[in-house]
């Protein structure tokens, strides 16, 4: 057995049939859509969507005949956005941390719709209903999902006095993240 060829024309034969097969790398602007937020590449679905979601009421009673069973917060008006419809589905603050410009999340949707591995969240200003955050909520323990993400300056300021029991300032889009 004799080899013909060395093992650098050998990986240099494998780099071209690889780079021949690969599939044409995306143009700027493609690249940039894939990180602009949702809201600002469908403004009329996101304009749609907060309308929506302001207009959805959630009620808190401190004393209630009937207390939810395990732990709950202050229930944040929810909107699970699919393409075919939206759902509402209050979400309950079960812990939220901010330190050191980080927020830690954990919620709880209630009632549970269905339990998607993943959601994007849009954390939508409760005042004007613009929305300030995006980040990615992973499904846990117990139907939990928990949010793990970096704050802007001005808003950890804000969100770092907040506690589970506080009335949120935000409200959420959840989108479910593809598998």
């Amino acid at each position: 057995m004799s080899r013909d060829f060395s093992i650098e024309q050998l990986l240099r034969w494998r780099a071209e049939s690889a780079e021949a097969e690969a599939p044409p790398a995306p143009g700027a602007a493609a690249l940039l859509d894939r990180v602009r937020p949702w809201w600002d590449i469908w403004p009329e679905r996101f304009r749609a969507t907060s309308k929506r979601l302001a207009g959805i009421q959630v009620s808190y009673g401190y004393a209630m005949s009937e207390p939810v069973a395990g732990r709950s917060g202050y229930p944040v008006p929810t909107l699970v956005s699919r393409d075919e419809e939206d759902l509402e589905a209050p979400a309950r603050v079960l812990y939220l941390s901010v330190r050191d410009g980080r927020l830690r999340l954990r919620f709880q949707l209630d009632p549970i719709p269905r339990t998607e591995p993943g959601f994007e969240v849009t954390f939508v200003s409760d005042d004007d209903s613009s929305p300030v955050l995006s980040a990615y909520a992973s499904l846990s323990v117990d139907n939990e999902y928990r949010v793990d993400a970096e704050l802007p300056e001005e808003l950890a300021k804000i969100w770092e006095t907040l506690k589970v029991t506080d009335r949120m300032p935000f409200r959420f889009i959840l989108r479910p993240v593809p598998e």
